[in-house]
C-alpha cells in the first residue's frame, strides 16, 4: 500500500527521490488533459475541413487545446523542479570543485544531443504546424468570404513551420546516422588561462568533404520577462575556432576520433553548473558529408584553478588547415593587395555574407508583415509604433549587411578608413603615430555563430570600425596580423 501512496501522491520523506516514479506520476496526472486536448484537436480539424468553423468556435477549441497541452507541460515542469530541489542538498559538498555537481563533468565524458532532445523537438514541430495550419485555414476561410486580403499574412506561420519541419527532419537523420557522440576530456575542468583538451569520439567513420570545423564559445544566457511572457537570449562573450583536415588518424574502421585543443583566455567568467541562466561554455564540432551533415554540441566545464596544469603540445597542429585553405573553404570575398611603397589595401565588399544577410532579411520581412497586419486590423496606435521602432532598427541593420562596403588603406605615414553605402561615402584618416593597436570584437551573432568587427584603437582610447561582420575567426585574426605588420606594430 505504501508503494501506491508514493506512486500517486508523494514520496516518503525518508526515501530518496525516485525520478522514474515522479515521471510516471506526472504522466498519469497529465493523461486526462492530453486526451481532452487531442479531442479538441480532432474537432478543430474536422469542423475546419468541413467549413463549419466559426471564429468563436475556433478560438474556443484552440484555447481548450492550448490549455490541455500547457497543463501537462506545467506538471512535468513542477516535477522536474522538485527533483532538482531534492538533488540540490547532495551537491552542497562540491563547493570547492563545482564541476562535480554534474556527473558527466566529474567523469570527463560529455555526451552530445540525446534522443529525448530529438523527441522534444518533434513535439514542438508538430504542435507549431498543427496550430499554425488550423489558424491560417480558419482565418483564410473567413477572409475569402469577406474579401479581405490582409489575412494572407498569416501564411507566414505555416511557412515557418515548414522550415522548422525540414530542420527537425535533418536533425533526426543525422541522429540516426551518427548517434550520440562523446567528448572525453584530457583533464577536468578546462582551466581559464590554460587549455581545453580532449578527444571527440564519433561512432562512425567520418569522410568529410571539406574538413572538420571545431568551435568553442563562452555564452551568457539570460531570461527576462514575466512568467507568461518570458524570453531567453544568449550573448557570445568569447569564441575561437579551428578547421581540421579530414585525414585524421583512424584507430577504428567504424569510429572517428577528433582531437580538441583550445587555449582559454583568463578574463572570461566560469561555467554555470545549472542548465538555465548563467555562463555556458559550448564546444561545437561539424562537418559536411554526403547525406546528413555531422553536428555535435557539448557543454564543457571551464573554471578558474589555483594552479594551472603544465602546458602541453597541441595535437591538432598537424591537421589544421592553412589560412589559404580556410579562406577558399568559406569562399572569402575579402581582397588584400600590396601597394607601392610598402603599403597595403584591404577591401571588404558589400553582401559578402549572403547567408547571414538573407536570414536577417527574412526576419525583417516577417516583422514588417506583422506591422502591416496591425495597421490593416486598426490596432491601437501604440502597438504599430512600438513594433515600428524595432522594425526601423532592423531595416538599418539589414541595409548595412547588404550594402556596406569598407576599404582600409595603410600607406605610411597614415591609415585611411573608407566606408560606402550605395555611393554615399564616409572617410576618416588617422596618423600612424596615433594608432595604438588593431583588435577584433564580437559584433553580431546568429545562433552559435559570432561575427567580428575589426576596430582601429587610437592612443587616446577611441575606437574606429574598419570592417564589420567578419564571419571567420581565423581570417579575422589574420587580418589583424596583416594590418599590424603594415603599421609595424605587434597585434593586440
Amino acid at each position: 500500500m505504501s508503494n501506491w501512496k508514493n506512486w500517486i501522491f508523494k514520496d516518503e520523506p525518508s526515501s530518496p527521490a525516485d525520478a522514474r516514479t515522479a515521471r510516471t506520476r506526472a504522466l498519469l496526472l497529465s493523461a486526462p488533459f492530453l486526451l481532452l486536448g487531442l479531442f479538441a484537436l480532432v474537432l478543430l480539424l474536422h469542423d475546419g475541413l468541413l467549413g463549419g468553423l466559426s471564429r468563436q468556435k475556433a478560438m474556443t477549441l484552440l484555447s481548450a487545446m492550448v490549455v490541455c497541452i500547457g497543463l501537462p507541460l506545467l506538471i512535468f515542469g513542477i516535477t522536474a523542479k522538485k527533483q532538482a530541489l531534492k538533488a540540490k542538498p547532495r551537491e552542497s559538498g562540491n563547493d570547492e570543485k563545482p564541476w562535480n555537481q554534474r556527473k558527466d563533468w566529474a567523469q570527463g565524458r560529455i555526451a552530445s544531443v540525446s534522443r529525448r532532445a530529438i523527441l522534444l523537438l518533434w513535439i514542438f514541430v508538430v504542435f507549431w504546424n498543427v496550430v499554425s495550419t488550423v489558424i491560417a485555414f480558419a482565418v483564410m476561410s473567413q477572409a475569402n468570404r469577406s474579401g479581405s486580403h490582409a489575412a494572407f499574412i498569416t501564411l507566414i506561420f505555416p511557412v515557418v513551420g515548414v522550415a522548422v519541419l525540414i530542420y527537425a527532419a535533418k536533425t533526426t537523420l543525422a541522429w540516426r546516422r551518427f548517434g550520440q557522440s562523446i567528448f572525453e576530456m584530457a583533464a577536468v575542468p578546462g582551466a581559464l588561462g590554460g587549455t581545453l583538451e580532449g578527444m571527440i569520439q564519433v561512432k562512425t567513420r567520418l569522410r568529410a568533404e571539406h574538413g572538420l570545423h571545431l568551435r568553442l564559445s563562452c555564452v551568457r544566457r539570460t531570461t527576462t520577462g514575466a512568467s507568461n511572457n518570458r524570453s531567453t537570449t544568449e550573448k557570445i562573450l568569447w569564441q575561437d575556432e579551428k578547421w581540421l583536415r579530414a585525414d585524421l588518424p583512424q584507430t577504428d574502421l567504424q569510429a572517428t576520433g577528433i582531437p580538441v585543443h583550445f587555449r582559454l583566455p583568463d578574463n572570461q567568467p566560469v561555467s554555470s553548473a545549472n542548465p538555465g541562466d548563467g555562463i555556458h561554455w559550448k564546444l561545437d564540432a561539424s562537418a559536411r558529408l554526403r547525406g546528413p551533415d555531422f553536428q555535435a554540441t557539448f557543454e564543457v566545464p571551464v573554471f578558474k584553478l589555483a594552479e594551472l596544469p603544465a602546458p602541453s603540445d597541441d595535437p591538432t597542429l598537424p591537421y589544421q588547415m592553412s589560412l589559404d585553405e580556410v579562406r577558399q573553404l568559406i569562399h572569402s570575398k575579402i581582397q588584400v593587395a600590396d601597394l607601392p611603397g610598402g603599403g597595403k589595401e584591404f577591401v571588404f565588399p558589400a553582401a559578402r555574407n549572403p547567408g547571414f544577410a538573407s536570414g536577417a532579411a527574412v526576419i525583417w520581412l516577417i516583422w514588417t508583415g506583422i506591422i502591416v497586419l496591425l495597421l490593416c486590423k486598426h490596432a491601437p496606435p501604440l502597438l504599430p509604433l512600438a513594433f515600428g521602432a524595432a522594425d526601423l532598427l532592423m531595416t538599418v541593420f539589414v541595409f548595412d549587411l547588404w550594402f556596406r562596403c569598407s576599404r582600409v588603406v595603410v600607406t605610411p605615414p597614415q591609415l585611411t578608413i573608407e566606408t560606402a553605402w550605395l555611393g554615399l561615402k564616409k572617410r576618416r584618416t588617422l596618423e600612424m603615430s596615433g594608432v595604438a593597436s588593431i583588435v577584433t570584437e564580437v559584433g553580431a551573432t546568429a545562433g552559435h555563430s559570432a561575427y567580428y568587427d575589426l576596430k582601429i584603437r587610437t592612443r587616446d582610447r577611441q575606437d574606429f570600425t574598419a570592417a564589420k561582420n567578419l564571419g571567420s575567426k581565423p581570417e579575422a585574426d589574420w587580418l589583424v596580423r596583416e594590418m599590424s605588420a603594415a603599421l609595424k606594430r605587434p597585434p593586440a
